[in-house]
């Protein structure tokens, strides 16, 4: 499951669970250096999920990556 939503005028979040979407983390980590890491999501101590903050910016790249349609 990956998603998008704004946080402020100034960022958007996007969050990508490792399950589907390694390919996703992967590219983020190598392609998108101003994407920072908000928070990381573990179960039974395995990386489950990131949650990325966005510049506005990159609203555009950060929909494309989760293949949701802009609002």
């Amino acid at each position: 499951m990956t998603e998008v939503w704004k946080l402020d005028n100034k960022h958007y979040c996007l969050y990508t669970e490792n399950t589907e979407n390694k390919d996703i983390m992967r590219r983020i980590k190598r392609y998108y250096k101003d994407f920072d890491i908000m928070a990381e999501y573990f179960k039974f101590d395995k990386l489950v999920g990131i949650q990325y903050k966005v510049p506005i910016k990159r609203k555009r790249s950060a929909f494309r990556l989760a293949k949701v349609d802009q609002n």
